[in-house]
Order: structure tokens, then C-alpha cells, then sequence
């Protein structure tokens, strides 16, 4: 796929290579009629080369009228729905070829077509068939003198590398082996995921091994190297994977297909049969068709002596936790135990759901305090993962498979119809991973506040210009009321008025006086001062007479008459003290200042803050609340809990009255509120907190802010750790003391007035408390991740808590210091959206007969052309490293100066690894290995790490069950990756079926390096040294810690012990 655009956190990509133009299939097919199927078989055109085919085709295209009808299969099958990803990309309606096509890359390499070999293309003309028929029949062996000449010629090119004619050969056959899986070389021409030399040369040597048998690898040699997409990997213990089990089953639509190793009752067995429930009350409820279940696992059972995939009976499977028949009537399910005699363990851990997606892990369906790694693959690379499912199954299938018949279909654009496939929150599978929905709400949040910004700016803009307009306005009114136009011609009318008045005040005093003199009121400035008092005054005289009674109206009517109209707008402003306000529409008044006397509040800070509605208010007589109100709020909860502040004083403290008057009002905050001051949180307790009234010296009216009952620790205890009484406000009990009870598992508490209490019994059997039984001085909360003396910080905890609970032997708890290295466990790698990765799978079947000589496969061949090819380093995590061929090939890369890190478990399955000839323990090979290099001066390219828990500062021997890593990793030069099932023992070298598979990524080695590394503290701890031993930053030993043993005869005393154990 060369154009692919990453956007969004999906990729949007073109037809895959083996892809037609359009999309789908090429158009020179006719159909054929087989068995009642309509099938589609390849028709050739004279003088035109025959487009090169391959099992299946990846995609699916849009169906136009332009395109001539698409070949159609016609089966008794029910159609399939849209698969989960229709949820954001809605499926294109297609046909469902039983044989599909890949176009030809490039029109100057045509190839001959060949009808496809595939087990489920049997199945599907054959309905009624065995996938063992199938597989005879599509795969026949090549005769025993054939495969006997091959069996040497194999094994030497598995060990040794390609011999000079056969590598000459394989070059050959690239170009077609590169269109068949949708590659191409750097620089070449044509349609295809690049894939680089080291994955290149890696591929080819697992081509020899498919000579002498097709399906060594399990997988078809037509599906061998496909592409993939890779959005999420989990690097955690086994409930973090059971979890994304759980997730991916529960979105089923059609079929369930899953494979384990070890099927043992646990939580684990639990989170898959609850999602088998709930997923078959889905199917009900919506009354859709019932869904296909298949199961294997490998459990001893005599029937595997004469038949290995032993069918298991719904009596059989219900003792193992499996849900019974009655409790998923929506489903229908099927179950083998797959074995076989001897040694051929059934090893494989996948999940494959509706033909969409597979799961590929590390671990088994059990409860292990393990280290593990699981990958979620979608992509073409589904369909090799279903023809493995379907080899490993071998019996017939009652029903069969309903995606069967339809092969991968991945997520097109609704838009464009493009195949896109989704990563991140994008896709549906991952909506409940809990670091996914932190970060969607996260990016939900921050487009709400970036539209609520918006919004604001835009309101703020408006609002700007809204108070520009208003100032203006202002201002302009402002004027208007400075500005008296009026206010000259008023000045103006009130002089000539005054002039007139004064003229008539003349006039009228000159025509007076000659008559009767002077008239009391007269404004004349022409006589002097009256000698005799005025008759006017009427307080001069003792009691007027007559005549100065009319002098006196007259004067009075004058000085109404002479009296200035009042004018809108004085002359002269009148200065006060405080300017006048202007009036305004939108804005209230000023308010002006209470008088000097008007008695102000005193707000007293006490030891709250507000109550639940963040008010202040009275209590007693002159409270404003009613009493249902006051009421309601002694229920109140409040906000938080108060700080030492200035204006607080400590709890407990007598109150101090302000020096204000004794009678200056003074706002209290009720009780309700103080009694409940000293939660830390509100949701710590929705009940009312018992409260003790204060000392008599203080004030009565006010009672103190009582405290919640406390551990001797210090921490408050939650309702479910209180004793009755204190649930009922009985009592303040400040301090706490844990004595034992004689009744066993009872616990009292005792309070420091020697109040006794018992905790309920209820408590106790539902684990909602946890009795101290050794230390006998602590009270916890089962749940509670407050950590108790001597376990540490709560976050180192808090992490040796998570492993403890998965299923550990005995527990172990946190010897690091703390740190924030803690901090850095993250269990979820969400990749990088990323255009189609080159994989291939590597894969081996299981071989019974005792012995090392299954050496034949895609599996081993990988494993050592990795360190073949490799230049620079090769890196490789494993529980267990014994196998002779992988051996040799550490020592031969070192010395070619190649780097070489082995990450290993101390102790892992020594009693198993012990056995005569099955390679000896981890320690004992590490030894042999540095001996032989240091013999050479070559082991300073060796560096081997125990593993060691994130929580810890050396390794644990593992069989101890405590910290245990089951992680199978393999990085060569940083570039090329293997995952999957095999560990690198004998074990898995020789005889269990193997489902791994390589990738061709720089970035998903990168990425998944990061967290692999950060997850434990193996690099910083698990050093050993170049003489093979461990050893602290003290010089101590595992030895010395009693964390190993030693002895001539350790291999004969772990045999024996495996024995008994048989």
C-alpha cells in the first residue's frame, strides 16, 4: 500500500497489491458449480496473461453499476452483520467469494494462477467434512523417501542458514512470494508494504521448512506473509488482558473462536465465562441468531490416548467454571481438549472474534502473578490466524463457523469507501480501556472549554462593543447635561426682572413717600436707617395695634411678590459632598455609606468556612431561616474541609469575642455544619458525623466542629469501618485502640475513655474489614489502599497490592524505594495509527515422541535466522532459555560481536527444566555460557538479566510464585519483532504447537521496547555479572538471600520432584 495518509487516528490506504483496481476482485471470472456452491473459478482470455490469485482477498469493494456483477457464493449460511467497526466506518455491501483473488502487482511480472489451498475452501464446498479431511486432502505429504531426503536437507538449512542454490532458488520466487503477500523490496516497482532486507532474508528462510510438509507452520503456505495493523498491545499482569478478553467477546456478532493452554478455575476463567453470559443475554435481547463458540484447551483426559482433540461434554465443561447450556441460551457453544501423546502440548494462546480481529498473548486462562504481553491484530493477517484455528480444531464443526465463507472485510470510510483502518479512541474494541476514556474525556473537556473560550471571546467582543456604544452614549448625555442652553437667556430674563422690580420698588417707594413717608419693605438705598424699630417686627412691640397689623400684611405680600421664581438650572452649581450619580438603564446606583451610628456585622471566621450553599447566616431566635430550613441544612454536607488560616482558629481553641461593642450583632454558622468540618472530602460520608459539645468556658450557643472517628494511624475511618454508635453521632472517639477479641475473628475498639465497641461480625465475613490477626494492632478496609506499617508509601502499595492480588503463592511486598519510577507501569501501548505492517507467521505443530529432532518449522527457523542476520543486537525476554540450537546461536552472535540481551526468570519450571536432557535450569545455562565466552574473550557481548518486579530491588525466584515474567519477546537490530506463544525451552524448541508471528516495524519495536523495560526494574536490579552470578550493590548473592540453591546432584533432585508432583 504506498499512499497512505495517517489522520485522525486512522489510516486511510489504498487497495492492497493482491487488490484489483476497484477494489475488489478481478472481473475475468465465470462461475462454477460445485456441491450446491456457487463458486468462483479464474477464466483466461487469449492472448492475456492471467492475473496472479492468492486464498483471499483483504478487502472489499463498493458495488457500482459501472463494474460488470461481482462474483457471488452462495451458501446455506446466515449473512453476516456489520461488524463493530460499522459503528465509525460503516461495512460496503460484497460479495463473498469462497475462493478470492489477488490482482497482479504490476502487469510486467505475470504468473500462472493456481485454485487456492485452504482448509476453509474444503470446508465450504464439503460442509460436512473434518478439518483433518480437509487438511489430507488440500495438504497431501509428499511420500516417506521424499520426506526422509528432505528431513536432513531441512534441518541443515534451519540451523545453518540457506545453502548457496537455495537462496538462489527463494531469490527467484521473491517477486511472486512478494505480490502473493501484498510486499515489495525498497526501490521496487509496484504495488506493496516495503519490508526491509533483515525481514526479508528472515522470511526466506522459512520457506525450506514447508518442502517436506505444507503445514509444518500450521498456516497455508498462501497465507504464510500477509499485512496487519497493530493499535494496541497490554504489557501487564493477566487481569489487564482478561479484561481486553472481555471487551473484544462481549462486541461479538457471529462466532467466537478461542484457544488456551491451561483452562484452570481463577478469576480469570470467571471474567471470560461472565462475558459469555452477558454477551449471550445480549443476543436475547436483541433476538438475533445465536452465535458460534469454540474453545480448546489441553487438559489430561485418558480419551487423548487414542483420540488428541477428545470432544468435552456440557457435564464436563461445567465443573471448570465454564458457563452450563441454560445460563447462554444465545449462544452455541463447542469445546475440545487437545493433546497429544506424549509431549505434544497444546501451547497456543489466540482469540479470533467474527473474522475482524485476533488477539495473540502470552498467557493462559489462569491466575498467575506473571508478567505478560498480548497483541491486538486487524488486518488480512486475520485470515492466517483463522486457517491455524481451524487446523488446530481438526474435528468437524457442529454448527459450522458463520464468517466461514467471508473472508477479512476491514473498515472502509462511509465517504470515500477507502479502507481505513482505526486506532486509538477511533476504535470501537478499545472503548472501555480506562486510559482511552481518561483521554476522551480529557479531549471532550478541552473542546468544551476551547468552544466555551470561543463563546466567551465572542461574547466579550460583543460585550466590548456593547460598553463602547454605552460610553459613548454616556458621554454624549453627559454633555447634553452640562450643556444648558437656556441657561444665558434665563440669566438674562432674571436681570431684566430684577431691574423691573427695583423700578417698581422705586417708583412705588417715591410715590409714598410724598405722601405718607417711608413704607416699611421699600428696597431704597436713598434714606437712612429708621431710628424707631419697624412695623413690622411684631416682636418689638408688646401688642400690635391696628395700623401696624396692615403694615405688617402689606409687607409680607410685598416680600411674596418680590420672592425669585425658581429656575430648572441655577446660575451657580451647587457643590456636594458627593458628586451625583449618573443615571443609567443597565447599571444599579451606587450605594451610599450607612451612618457613623447604624451598628455594622462582625463576620466571626470560625473553625468552617461556608455552609453547603455557601451562605452565612444566624442561628438562634433572630435566625432569618425557618425551622424546616434550618433543619435541611443541618443535613447539608459541606464543601470542604477548612486549612489553618489567620482568620480561623485551630478546632478545639476557646473563641475569643472581637472587640467590638457587646452589642454588635455577630453571624454564627449552625451546628450542622461544624460538626461535619472535619471531613476530608464530601464524599467520605453521607451520614451526620458524631458531635461533642465544647467546654463550659466556651460559649454554649456555639458548639465545637467535632472530629470523625480516627485509626490510631491517624486516618479517618470510613461508615463501614465505624462502630454503631458512632454511625448513630454517639460520640466523639478521637482516638482509637485495637484490642482482640475472644471470639475469635471479632475485633473491638476502644476509644479513650475506655469505651469498648465490637465490630459487626457482618463486617468482618464480607470482607469489608480485615482483622490484623499477626500484628493484632490494626483495623483496615479490605479494599482500602492506605498502606499498613512497614508496607511503604501508598503508591509502592498500592503496586505490590496489584501484583499480590493476581495470584501470587504468598505475598510480597515493595522493597524499592519510592520514587516516581513507580509511576511509570503503564499496562496499555496504544500505537501509533501506522499504515500496514509486513507479518508473517511462525508457527509450529505439537510433536509427541519424546526427543530434539522436530526442529523442521517456521517457528525455529525465525528464531535462528534472527540472530543469523542480525548485526547489531539481538534482545530477547523469555521465562526460560535452554534449548541447544538457541544456545548455539547466542555464542555464535556474540562472537560475530553482536550484542546479545537475554532477559530470563530466576527459577522458572526448574523441576520441569531439571529433567535429564530437557537443557537444565536458567542458571545453569547462563553459567555454561559465560564460561565458554570468557573462554574466548567474547562476554562482554553477553549481558543476562533476572527479571525483577517493578516493585523490587532483586530477582525472586519464581518458584515461589511471587514475581514472575512469562513474556516471549524477541527484537533483532531494533527492526524485526517476534511475539507470540514459544518460550525458548526445550519445550517449546520441540514439541508443543507455537503460534507466533513477525513483524517488520522500527516503530512497534520501539514503542513496545519502552514500556517493556519500564514495566519491570530488571535493568536497574537484574544484572549479572560476567562470571555468571548476581550480585547487589553490597556484594550479597541470591545465595545469600536465600533466593537459590546449589548442588552436585540438582538436575536428579528436580527430577525427582517433578516426578512426585506426576
Amino acid at each position: 500500500m504506498t499512499d497512505s495518509a495517517i489522520n485522525g487516528g486512522a489510516v486511510v490506504a489504498d487497495a492492497p497489491a493482491h487488490m484489483n483496481g476497484d477494489g475488489g476482485m478481478p472481473h475475468d471470472h465465470k462461475p462454477v458449480e460445485a456441491s450446491g456452491l456457487r463458486i468462483v473459478a479464474p477464466s483466461a482470455e487469449p492472448g492475456r496473461s492471467e492475473p496472479s490469485h492468492s486464498p483471499l482477498s483483504s478487502s472489499t469493494p463498493a458495488e457500482t453499476t459501472a463494474q460488470p456483477e461481482p462474483p457471488v457464493l452462495e451458501t446455506p449460511l446466515a449473512p453476516r452483520t456489520a461488524s463493530p467497526t460499522a459503528l465509525t466506518s460503516p461495512t460496503v455491501p460484497t460479495p463473498t467469494p469462497s475462493a478470492p483473488t489477488r490482482a497482479p502487482a504490476a502487469a510486467s511480472s505475470p504468473r500462472t494462477s493456481h485454485p487456492p489451498h485452504l482448509i476453509s475452501t474444503h470446508l465450504i464446498s464439503n460442509p460436512t467434512a473434518s478439518a483433518s479431511q480437509a487438511i489430507r486432502t488440500q495438504f497431501p505429504k509428499p511420500n516417506p523417501v521424499l520426506r526422509l531426503l528432505h528431513r536432513f536437507k531441512v534441518k541443515h538449512s534451519v540451523i545453518s542458514g540457506l545453502s548457496a542454490a537455495e537462496e538462489k532458488k527463494w531469490q527467484a520466487e521473491g517477486p511472486a512470494l512478494r505480490r502473493k503477500a501484498g510486499w515489495k523490496l525498497p526501490g521496487e516497482e509496484g504495488e506493496g508494504v516495503e519490508v526491509s532486507e533483515l525481514f526479508w532474508k528472515m522470511y526466506l528462510s522459512l520457506m525450506p521448512t514447508l518442502g517436506r510438509d505444507p503445514l509444518s507452520g500450521l498456516c497455508p503456505p498462501d497465507l504464510l506473509g500477509s499485512t496487519t495493523t497493530m493499535p494496541l498491545s497490554i504489557i501487564s499482569l493477566i487481569p489487564d488482558i482478561m479484561q481486553h478478553y472481555h471487551d473484544v467477546i462481549i462486541r461479538a456478532e457471529k462466532e467466537i473462536f478461542l484457544a488456551t493452554n491451561y483452562w484452570q478455575p481463577s478469576n480469570s476463567v470467571n471474567t471470560i465465562s461472565q462475558s459469555l453470559r452477558d454477551l449471550s443475554a445480549l443476543v436475547i435481547k436483541e433476538k438475533r441468531p445465536k452465535i458460534v463458540v469454540k474453545i480448546m484447551y489441553d487438559r489430561g483426559s485418558w480419551e487423548q490416548l487414542w483420540n488428541a482433540h477428545a470432544p468435552v461434554s456440557p457435564k464436563e465443561w461445567t465443573p471448570l467454571d465454564l458457563p452450563a447450556q441454560e445460563e447462554i441460551e444465545g449462544l452455541d457453544m463447542e469445546v475440545i481438549n487437545f493433546h497429544r501423546v506424549l509431549l505434544g502440548t497444546f501451547h497456543a494462546k489466540f482469540l479470533i472474534v467474527d473474522r475482524k480481529v485476533a488477539l495473540l498473548n502470552s498467557n493462559n486462562i489462569q491466575d498467575r502473578p506473571n508478567l505478560e504481553l498480548m497483541s491486538h491484530f486487524e488486518g488480512p493477517v486475520v485470515d492466517a490466524f483463522y486457517e491455524i484455528a481451524l487446523h488446530s480444531w481438526y474435528n468437524q464443526l457442529s454448527p459450522p463457523l458463520p464468517c466461514m465463507s467471508t473472508p477479512y472485510q476491514p473498515p472502509r470510510d462511509p465517504a470515500t469507501g477507502e479502507v481505513r483502518y482505526l486506532f486509538s479512541h477511533n476504535n470501537p474494541y478499545f472503548d472501555d480501556i480506562e486510559i482511552l476514556k481518561a483521554a476522551r474525556a480529557a479531549r471532550m473537556l478541552l473542546r468544551k472549554q476551547t468552544m466555551d473560550e470561543t463563546k466567551a471571546s465572542e461574547e466579550h467582543g460583543r460585550e466590548r462593543f456593547r460598553d463602547a456604544v454605552r460610553k459613548v452614549v454616556d458621554q454624549q448625555r453627559q454633555s447634553l447635561a452640562d450643556w444648558h442652553p437656556g441657561d444665558d437667556l434665563n440669566a438674562a430674563a432674571q436681570s431684566a426682572m430684577q431691574e423691573l422690580r427695583e423700578f417698581r420698588d422705586r417708583w412705588a417707594s417715591g410715590m409714598m413717600g410724598s405722601r405718607v413717608g417711608s413704607r416699611a419693605g421699600s428696597r431704597s438705598n436713598s434714606r437712612a436707617p429708621s431710628r424707631r424699630a419697624s412695623s413690622s417686627d411684631v416682636h418689638a412691640h408688646g401688642k400690635p395695634d391696628r395700623a401696624d397689623s396692615e403694615t405688617a400684611a402689606i409687607t409680607a405680600a410685598n416680600a411674596a411678590l418680590n420672592q425669585p421664581e425658581e429656575s430648572e438650572a441655577p446660575s451657580s452649581p451647587t457643590m456636594t459632598e458627593m458628586p451625583v450619580p449618573l443615571r443609567s438603564k443597565t447599571m444599579p446606583p451606587p450605594q451610599t455609606e450607612e451612618p457613623r451610628d447604624h451598628p455594622k456585622h462582625h463576620v466571626m471566621f470560625l473553625d468552617t468556612d461556608l455552609d453547603g450553599t455557601g451562605r452565612l447566616f444566624q442561628d438562634g431566635e433572630n435566625s432569618p431561616l425557618s425551622p424546616r430550613a434550618a433543619e435541611a441544612r443541618r443535613g447539608a454536607s459541606p464543601r470542604m474541609r477548612p486549612t489553618a488560616s489567620p482568620r480561623m482558629r485551630p478546632a478545639g481553641s476557646p473563641r475569643v469575642r472581637p472587640a467590638d461593642s457587646p452589642s454588635t450583632p455577630t453571624l454564627r454558622l449552625p451546628p450542622s455544619v461544624l460538626g461535619a468540618a472535619t471531613v476530608d472530602s464530601p464524599t467520605a460520608s453521607s451520614i451526620a458525623l458524631p458531635r461533642t459539645p465544647v467546654d463550659a468556658t466556651a460559649d454554649e450557643a456555639l458548639p465545637q466542629a467535632a472530629k470523625p472517628p480516627t485509626s490510631l494511624s491517624g486516618e479517618h475511618l470510613p461508615p463501614s469501618a465505624q462502630t454503631p454508635q458512632e454511625l448513630q453521632g454517639g460520640g466523639n472517639t478521637p482516638q482509637h485502640s485495637i484490642v482482640p477479641s475472644s471470639h475469635g475473628d471479632h475485633a473491638h475498639v476502644m476509644n479513650e475513655k475506655g469505651d469498648e465497641y465490637e465490630i459487626p461480625p457482618e463486617a468482618l465475613k464480607a470482607g469489608l474489614i480485615r482483622w490484623d490477626k499477626v500484628g493484632g494492632t490494626k483495623l483496615q478496609r479490605a479494599d482500602s489502599d492506605v498502606p499498613p506499617e512497614g508496607k511503604g508509601s501508598k503508591r509502592m502499595y498500592k503496586m505490590s497490592k496489584m501484583f499480590n492480588a493476581a495470584g501470587v503463592l504468598s505475598e510480597a511486598w515493595a522493597t524499592v524505594e519510592d520514587s516516581d519510577e513507580i509511576d511509570n507501569f503503564r499496562p496499555h501501548i496504544v500505537h501509533k495509527p501506522h499504515a500496514p505492517l509486513p507479518i508473517a507467521m511462525c508457527c509450529r505443530k505439537p510433536h509427541g515422541f519424546p526427543g530434539h529432532h522436530d526442529i523442521r518449522n517456521p517457528q525455529n527457523a525465525a528464531w535462528l535466522a534472527g540472530f543469523r542476520y542480525a548485526k547489531k543486537k539481538v534482545f530477547v525476554q523469555s521465562p526460560t532459555l535452554n534449548a541447544r540450537p538457541i544456545v548455539r546461536a547466542v555464542k555464535q552472535a556474540c562472537r560475530r560481536g553482536v550484542e546479545v540481551v537475554l532477559l530470563l526468570d530466576l527459577g522458572f519450571n526448574d523441576k520441569g527444566e531439571s529433567i535429564p536432557f530437557q537443557g537444565g535450569t536458567n542458571e545453569e545455562v547462563v553459567d555454561r555460557l559465560y564460561k565458554k565466552l570468557r573462554s574466548e574473550n567474547k562476554e562482554q557481548y553477553l549481558k543476562v538479566y533476572w527479571y525483577t518486579g517493578k516493585d523490587q530491588v532483586r530477582p525472586l525466584n519464581a518458584v515461589k510464585k511471587q514475581r514472575n515474567c512469562h513474556i516471549k519477546f524477541a527484537a533483532y537490530d531494533d527492526e524485526v519483532l517476534i511475539i507470540g506463544n514459544g518460550n525458548q525451552d526445550s519445550q517449546s524448541w520441540f514439541h508443543s504447537q507455537e503460534v507466533n508471528v513477525m513483524i517488520d516495524s522500527k516503530q512497534i519495536v520501539a514503542e513496545m521496547m519502552e514500556t517493556l523495560l519500564a514495566n519491570q526494574n530488571t535493568i536497574q536490579y537484574g544484572l549479572v555479572d560476567s562470571d555468571g552470578i548476581w550480585r547487589d550493590d553490597k556484594g550479597k548473592t541470591l545465595q545469600d538471600y536465600g533466593a537459590t540453591g546449589s548442588g552436585a546432584f540438582r538436575g536428579l533432585s528436580g527430577f525427582i520432584a517433578f516426578a512426585k508432583t506426576i
